[in-house]
C-alpha cells in the first residue's frame, strides 16, 4: 500500500476530533430542547387544567342547582259529577262489506267511492251464465216430473180398477185369492209411486226456486242507508261468491250517528252508567263540542288491562265526524271521590316502579304511586299522594332519598274545560 493510499484510506487512519460539537454548542442544544419541552408542557397541560377547573365550577353550579325545585301541590276536582276524559277513535254505527251470493263476471256498478246510497239501492251488476243454464234445466226437470206424476196417477187408477174387479170376482171363483191379493198390493205400490212422484216434483221445484234466488242476486243491493267507504270490483272482473273465497265489492259505513269505544280504567268502571252524558271533542275543530250518551258496556272488566269496555254513540247529522279519526273523550261520572292530578312530567317510571318526588320537611322523599290515567299533559293519581304534598314537577336522576332541598311553589294549572 502506498503513502498516498495511508493518508486518504480507511476508517483506521480517520480522526474525529475536528467534528466534536463545543461546550457551548452542547450547552445552545440543550438551552432549545428546554424550550421546546416547555411549550409543550404548556400547550398540553394548561388546557388540561384549565378543563378540569370548568369541570369543577360546572359541577358546583348543578350542585347549587339541585338544591332548587320546583314543586306543585295536587289537585283534586269537587265530588259529584267529575270528568275523565280518555284517548279513542270514531268508528261508523254500522258498517259492512258486501260479498257477491253468485259466481260470474261484473257486467257494471252503479255507485263509486264516496256515494251516498239508500237501503235497497243497486250497486253493481254480475252476469251468471252458468246459473241460468242450470235454471233451463231445473225447470226442464220440472216438466220431467209434472210428467211422471201423471204417469203414477194413470198407474194408481188403474191399479185400484183392477183391484175392485178381482175383489168382486174371487167370490164367485173365477179368480183365485191369489191373484186377487197380488192386485190389492199393485194397488198399495201405486199409491206410494204417485207420492214418490210428488216428492221428486216438489224436488224439482225447489231447485228451479233456489237457481232463481242465486240469479236474483245478480243484482247487488245496498243493505242499509250509507255511504260507500270502499269499491274493489272493476267491469269485466270474475267474482266468486261467498265471503271465504270471495273477494268484497264495496264496503257500506252509515255515520250519521258514530261511536266511540272506550276503555275506562277500574277506578272510573264502577262510575259508568248507561244513559251518561260525554263530549267529544277534536283536535281539528277546537270550537266544537259533540254531545254524546253512554249506551252500553261490557260489564266486565278486561282482565289484561283491568279497563270496561264501553260505548258511546255521538250524533252526526252533518258528517263532521269521520270513522277513523283520533278524538279525546271525556265521561261525566258520578263519583264520590276524585282522584288527585299533577303535572306529567312529575311521573318517573324505571326499575323501581312508578314513583314520584315530594318534598317534606325540606327533603326528597320518593313515594310509589298508582296512576288513574293519562290525560296528556297531566296524569290522575288514586293512590300515593295527598292533596297537601308537594310534589316535584320534573325530578331528575341526582335527586337521591333524603335529600336536602328548597321548595318552590309552581303557578297553578290552567282550569281544564269540562
Amino acid at each position: 500500500m502506498s503513502h498516498d493510499d495511508d493518508a486518504h484510506g480507511g476508517d483506521a487512519s480517520f480522526d474525529p476530533a475536528p467534528h466534536r460539537p463545543s461546550a457551548g454548542g452542547l450547552v445552545l442544544t440543550a438551552l432549545l430542547a428546554a424550550t421546546v419541552v416547555g411549550v409543550l408542557v404548556v400547550v398540553g397541560v394548561v388546557p388540561r387544567l384549565k378543563a378540569r377547573a370548568t369541570a369543577r365550577e360546572d359541577h358546583a353550579r348543578a350542585e347549587a342547582a339541585e338544591g332548587r325545585v320546583i314543586v306543585s301541590h295536587p289537585t283534586r276536582a269537587t265530588a259529584g259529577s267529575n270528568g275523565v276524559t280518555l284517548s279513542a277513535s270514531i268508528q261508523p254505527v254500522q258498517e259492512t262489506l258486501i260479498y257477491p251470493r253468485t259466481s260470474g263476471y261484473v257486467s257494471a256498478y252503479r255507485v263509486d267511492l264516496g256515494d251516498a246510497v239508500t237501503e235497497g239501492q243497486v250497486l253493481a251488476t254480475i252476469d251468471s251464465p252458468e246459473v241460468r243454464q242450470e235454471l233451463r234445466q231445473a225447470q226442464a226437470g220440472v216438466l220431467q216430473a209434472r210428467a211422471g206424476v201423471q204417469q203414477a196417477r194413470t198407474q194408481r187408477e188403474l191399479a185400484h180398477v183392477e183391484s175392485a174387479r178381482y175383489a168382486s170376482l174371487v167370490t164367485t171363483g173365477v179368480v183365485s185369492q191369489q191373484d186377487t191379493a197380488q192386485r190389492r198390493a199393485q194397488a198399495d205400490v201405486s199409491e206410494a209411486n204417485v207420492a214418490a212422484a210428488q216428492a221428486a216434483l216438489a224436488n224439482a221445484e225447489a231447485n228451479v226456486r233456489r237457481l232463481q234466488d242465486l240469479l236474483a242476486f245478480d243484482t247487488v243491493r245496498a243493505p242499509f242507508a250509507g255511504s260507500i267507504t270502499a269499491r274493489t270490483v272493476e267491469v269485466g272482473q270474475l267474482v266468486t261468491a261467498g265471503s271465504t273465497a270471495g273477494q268484497a265489492l264495496f264496503r257500506v259505513s252509515k255515520t250519521d250517528v258514530v261511536r266511540v269505544m272506550v276503555n275506562v280504567p277500574q277506578l272510573y268502571a264502577a262510575a259508568v252508567r248507561v244513559g251518561a252524558p260525554a263530549t267529544l271533542r277534536l283536535r281539528e275543530l277546537p270550537t266544537r263540542v259533540f254531545q254524546g250518551t253512554i249506551t252500553r258496556t261490557a260489564h266486565e272488566l278486561d282482565t289484561a288491562t283491568r279497563t270496561l269496555l264501553t260505548e258511546v254513540r255521538v250524533p252526526n247529522a252533518d258528517g263532521a265526524l269521520i270513522a277513523g279519526m283520533y278524538t279525546q273523550l271525556t265521561l261525566l261520572l258520578e263519583r264520590s271521590v276524585s282522584p288527585l292530578s299533577v303535572p306529567a312530567t312529575s311521573l318517573v317510571n324505571n326499575a323501581d316502579g312508578t314513583r314520584m318526588a315530594v318534598v317534606s320537611g325540606g327533603a326528597i322523599h320518593w313515594r310509589p304511586v298508582q296512576v288513574d290515567s293519562d290525560q296528556g299533559d297531566r296524569v290522575t293519581v288514586a293512590i300515593g299522594l295527598s292533596e297537601g304534598d308537594e310534589v316535584v314537577v320534573t325530578p331528575s336522576d341526582r335527586l337521591v332519598e333524603g335529600m336536602r332541598v328548597h321548595a318552590e311553589l309552581a303557578p297553578p294549572p290552567p282550569a281544564r274545560r269540562p
